[in-house]
């Protein structure tokens, strides 16, 4: 008999390709693990609770808590420049820090948003430090601490802090000093040749049905998302937090606070984690995504509650699946919007290409009376005024658009219920 959770994944995906394995803990209690759908397809070899996922961003959590393991130690502060540890590094006099590497406010340019990062770096077989060329001399992108903008370079730096300080690889690090001695005996630095028993199969999916996921080399996501592992795992790691391993309670909130810019403003990231709320209950997680992956790994503090879904298709919703799951077991009332009738000259409005800060962009176009948002996801959109709308397929994701100036929306919100809001202006012609 399907429990409640089997209905709500059974509805994300296709059973016969690729899933998710999914793993909750309530109240301190694991209370379901399972795998859905197929970890390999030429062999159909099904997804199981100890089959081996990229973890993608997930990541960065595990390369906070070795930066912060390090500073416990006395072998780092936080206020450190990175010049201490990468002489000829151009700040262009600027002070750079640690703590601005760890919660994505440098200014340093990420290396994966660079218009070349798939076509010409992603497959190179470099060492992580010879990856610095390909950013280290750009400019700036804004004065360090002034903004958040997600950084992926900044985390390939701190591996390498990490390995310079340890003396050994990044790797070794986190499985000498996090996985194994909690128990984590299914988790990994997922290098490309390596053989990792139950390891799953990345896949995309097109019109024409699923093909295997572009190749990426581990090396290049290095510290910024190279980990794999699986959700019986996970439940290990959370459980660790709570008892105060391998960081005391004390670090960890550290950890959990909501960063500060320059003038006041917060934002909502941490170190490693992203630091929200999600219908008042409070939330430390992370999602990610690679070729072939997307996960999302979401922590109810005061809860003792943890969702942690993991999938093998880049276009599978772990989002959506897990706050499907946290409404659940919350005992939240299904969402309910009503969407009104716009003329199309009013959806006009908000034909265009949108960029964000990081340079990516999605399109809104029209669909007859029917607004689509196509980005990582494609979306109907539905409005509830003029200038708000929900997508049909998920009412948790919504789109504010504003600055209406001779007839057009010039920007538009973002904003993911559990994830984060993004803003991006319209694409000038």
């Amino acid at each position: 008999m399907l429990t409640a959770i089997d209905q709500i994944v059974c509805q994300e995906i296709d059973l016969q390709g690729p899933g998710v394995a999914v793993a909750v803990v309530k109240e301190g209690k694991l209370v379901h693990s399972e795998g859905y759908g197929i970890a390999n397809l030429e062999w159909n070899c099904p997804i199981r609770s100890d089959t081996v996922f990229c973890l993608a961003s997930i990541t960065k959590q595990f390369t906070a808590t070795a930066i912060m393991l390090l500073e416990r130690e006395g072998k780092l502060r936080l206020d450190d420049p990175i010049t201490a540890y990468f002489p000829d590094y151009p700040t262009h006099d600027r002070t750079i820090t640690i703590t601005h590497l760890l919660n994505h406010t440098s200014g340093i340019k990420s290396y994966t948003s660079l218009d070349n990062f798939m076509s010409d770096i992603s497959q190179k077989n470099l060492a992580p430090a010879d990856l610095l060329a390909y950013f280290k001399y750009l400019p700036l992108v804004f004065e360090p601490g002034t903004r958040f903008l997600y950084n992926n370079s900044g985390y390939h730096l701190l591996g390498l802090i990490i390995e310079k300080i340890a003396g050994m690889s990044y790797g070794q690090f986190i499985q000498q000093r996090i996985f194994q001695p909690l128990g984590m005996h299914h988790s990994y630095y997922m290098h490309n040749e390596a053989i990792i028993p139950r390891r799953a199969s990345g896949y995309a999916t097109t019109p024409e049905g699923y093909r295997q996921a572009e190749y990426l080399n581990m090396m290049i996501v290095y510290a910024a998302g190279s980990l794999g592992s699986t959700v019986e795992d996970l439940t290990r790691w959370d459980a660790a937090l709570r008892e105060g391993r391998p960081l005391d309670v004390a670090t960890q909130e550290r950890m959990y606070t909501p960063l500060q810019l320059t003038d006041g403003r917060t934002e909502e990231y941490g170190f490693g984690f992203r630091v929200t709320s999600y219908e008042g209950h409070r939330l430390v997680g992370h999602g990610g995504g690679i070729p072939g992956f997307h996960t999302f790994l979401a922590r109810f503090l005061d809860d003792k509650m943890m969702i942690v879904v993991l999938a093998n298709a880049s276009e599978i919703d772990v989002e959506k699946i897990t706050r499907k799951i946290a409404r659940h077991l919350f005992d939240l009332p299904a969402i309910a919007r009503t969407p009104v009738t716009l003329s199309s000259a009013m959806l006009d409005k908000a034909v265009g290409t949108y960029i964000f800060a990081d340079g990516s962009s999605l399109e809104i176009g029209r669909d007859e009376d029917t607004l689509t948002l196509r980005g990582p996801f494609e979306y109907s959109l539905l409005p509830t005024n003029e200038a708000t709308f929900y997508a049909s397929q998920d009412k948790e994701f919504t789109v504010q658009f504003a600055d209406e100036q001779d007839g057009v929306f010039n920007a538009l919100t973002l904003h993911i219920q559990m994830y984060r809001t993004f803003n991006a202006t319209r694409k000038q012609q």
